[in-house]
């Protein structure tokens, strides 16, 4: 099984996959890639190679792992006074 992905680089698509072994790691739910992890096909230059194994790295964490928003307000204090006072 084969993953192949496209990304969009200044109006150039640039196909790359995982190298990842076993490739089912992938839809694991709190898997997270790294940038060895991302395979860019078809491109030999090392620092363009690079470059775009981090937009990429990038563009997935920020899409799939999205930073937590913290809660403000009485939700903040009421998880503060739940904590505190077990």
């Amino acid at each position: 099984m084969e993953l192949k992905f496209y990304y969009n680089d200044k109006g150039v698509p640039v196909q790359w996959t995982y190298a990842v072994r076993p490739k089912k790691q992938v839809f694991f739910k709190n898997w997270r890639p790294k940038k060895h992890n991302i395979k860019v096909i078809g491109l030999t230059n090392e620092k363009e190679n690079d470059r775009l194994q981090q937009e990429i790295l990038d563009d997935i964490n920020r899409k799939e792992h999205p930073k937590k928003e913290k809660l403000t307000g009485m939700y903040a204090r009421r998880t503060n006074w739940i904590t505190t006072n077990i």
